[in-house]
């Protein structure tokens, strides 16, 4: 069996903020993964090239918003 390796575009993203609860400063951080592969193609049907995906990775981790809550203040 032939394993395929594709090239992976990662970005790190940190927000802070407040628990609405407890009113606490609360920082969140996530990573944003996409490869670059044939199966990863723009909506013409092209293949995605380093500099597309890495442009969908950093929108994807721009529009994320956090929840702040503590698990405590659930």
């Amino acid at each position: 069996m032939t394993t395929y390796r594709f090239q992976k575009v990662q970005c790190q993203f940190e927000q802070t903020g407040q628990c609405p609860t407890c009113l606490k400063r609360v920082t969140r951080r996530r990573t944003f993964t996409q490869t670059v592969n044939p199966f990863n193609r723009n909506d013409d049907g092209s293949v995605k090239t380093s500099a597309e995906v890495y442009a969908a990775v950093k929108a994807e981790g721009e529009a994320w918003q956090p929840d702040f809550t503590h698990e405590a203040c659930r």
